[in-house]
C-alpha cells in the first residue's frame, strides 16, 4: 500500500474516529442526564408527597367584610383613566378594605376607606404572616430580600421564618400584602428534584419546559443516535462488528510468529477471535493497557505476507511508515493462518518474561 493511498485512507477514517469520539462524549452527557431523570423520577414516586409539602402550616385567610365606610372611587378612576383602566377590585389586608386598581401599565393598591396608597410597616407584614401560619412556633421579624426571587411580586419581598421542625419560611409581597408562598427544608428538596428532573439550572427559565438546555440535550440525543448508526454501519463494513450471540468462526491452519530478526518464536493453531486473542490465549504473551480496545497501540504486529487493510484504529495509532511496512494492531483484525513478526523490543522482553 503506497503512502499516498494511506494518506487518502487516513483522511477518510479520521472522520470516523472523530465521530466515535463525539459519540462517546455525547453518550456520557446524555447518559448522565438520563441517570438523573431515573433517580429523580424514582424519588418522586417513592417519597411520600406529604413529606415534600411546602404548606403543612399554611392557612387560607377568609376575606372579611369591610367594617368601615368605603370612599367613593370616582376621583381615583378619573386620576388613572389615561392609563387605561382594566379592573377595580375590592379585597382586604388585615381585615381592612383595599382597592386593587389594574391599568394597562401596572396594578396599584389603595386603602378603600381613605384612597391612600397601601403601605405596610414591619408589624403589619408580620401580622399578615401570622394570619397565614397555623403553627405554634415563634415567627421572626420581616426581612426584606435583596436577592432575586422566583415569585411574581409587585415590589420588594419580605421573608419571615418560623422556628418549627421544618423551618417554615413565609414570603410576603410588601406592595400588595399578598402571601406569595410558604416554603421549608422539605419543599427545598422537592424544588431540587424538580430542578434536576427538568434541567432547570438557569434562573431565568421560568416555568417553561422547552428551554434552551432541554433543546441542547434533545439535539445531543439526536446526534448520539445518528452517530451511533453511522459507527455501526462503518464497523460492519470494516468487519469489526462482532455479536456476542453469534459463534466466532475458527480458521483452520497455522499462525507462525517470528522475532524482528525473523527467528521462529511460536506457532498457533487455535485461531479464534483476533490475533491478540489467539496469541494471548492461555496466558498473556503480548501485553496491552487497553485490553484490546485499539487505544494503547502496544499490540502492533508486522504482517510478513498480505497485511489486512488498516482500519480506524490502525490509522490513528500507527505512522504512515509503519502502515507501509505492514504493521497493524493485533487487537483489530480477525486471526488467519499466516506469518507475523513482533514489532517492538518491548514485546521481545515481555515475551521472554511470559515464558518463564
Amino acid at each position: 500500500m503506497s503512502l499516498s493511498t494511506l494518506r487518502h485512507t487516513g483522511t477518510k477514517h479520521s472522520i470516523s474516529l472523530l465521530l466515535q469520539t463525539l459519540h462517546k462524549w455525547l453518550g456520557l452527557i446524555v447518559g448522565l442526564q438520563l441517570l438523573i431523570w431515573i433517580v429523580t423520577g424514582l424519588a418522586f414516586n417513592l417519597i411520600d408527597e406529604r413529606f415534600l409539602d411546602a404548606n403543612p402550616y399554611r392557612t387560607t385567610h377568609k376575606t372579611a367584610s369591610p367594617n368601615t365606610a368605603l370612599a367613593p372611587t370616582a376621583d381615583l378612576l378619573q386620576q388613572y383613566q389615561t392609563e387605561g383602566i382594566i379592573e377595580l377590585k375590592l379585597t382586604s389586608v388585615l381585615s381592612r378594605a383595599v382597592y386593587a386598581l389594574t391599568t394597562t401599565q401596572q396594578t396599584r393598591w389603595f386603602w378603600a376607606d381613605s384612597l391612600e396608597p397601601l403601605s405596610l410597616n414591619d408589624d403589619e407584614i408580620l401580622a399578615i404572616a401570622k394570619q397565614s401560619y397555623s403553627g405554634s412556633a415563634e415567627l421572626s421579624t420581616a426581612q426584606i430580600l435583596s436577592r432575586e426571587t422566583p415569585f411574581d411580586a409587585n415590589g420588594p419581598v419580605a421573608m419571615i421564618t418560623a422556628a418549627d421542625e421544618v423551618g417554615t419560611r413565609i414570603y410576603i409581597d410588601t406592595v400588595s400584602g399578598a402571601v406569595l408562598a410558604h416554603q421549608n427544608r422539605q419543599s427545598d428538596l422537592k424544588d431540587l428534584l424538580f430542578m434536576l428532573h427538568f434541567m432547570d439550572y438557569a434562573p431565568d427559565n421560568g416555568i417553561g419546559f422547552n428551554h434552551l438546555l432541554v433543546q441542547v440535550v434533545s439535539i445531543a440525543t439526536l446526534l448520539l443516535g445518528l452517530s451511533g448508526i453511522y459507527i455501526l454501519g462503518h464497523k460492519f463494513h470494516q468487519g469489526q462488528l462482532s455479536l456476542p450471540f453469534l459463534k466466532r468462526k475458527t480458521h483452520k491452519g497455522k499462525l507462525a510468529l517470528f522475532t524482528q530478526a525473523a527467528q521462529p518464536l511460536a506457532e498457533f493453531t487455535d485461531l479464534n477471535g483476533t490475533y491478540l486473542e489467539s496469541i494471548n490465549r492461555g496466558r498473556e504473551r503480548l501485553r496491552t493497557q487497553c485490553g484490546g480496545g485499539g487505544r494503547c497501540g502496544l499490540c502492533k504486529l508486522r504482517f510478513v505476507e498480505q497485511p489486512p487493510s488498516p482500519n480506524d484504529y490502525d490509522l490513528d495509532k500507527l505512522t504512515a511508515t509503519e502502515l507501509a511496512q505492514g504493521i497493524r494492531l493485533g487487537c483489530q483484525h480477525e486471526a488467519h493462518p499466516g506469518k507475523l513478526e513482533l514489532a517492538t523490543k518491548a514485546q521481545h522482553r515481555d515475551w521472554s518474561q511470559s515464558e518463564r
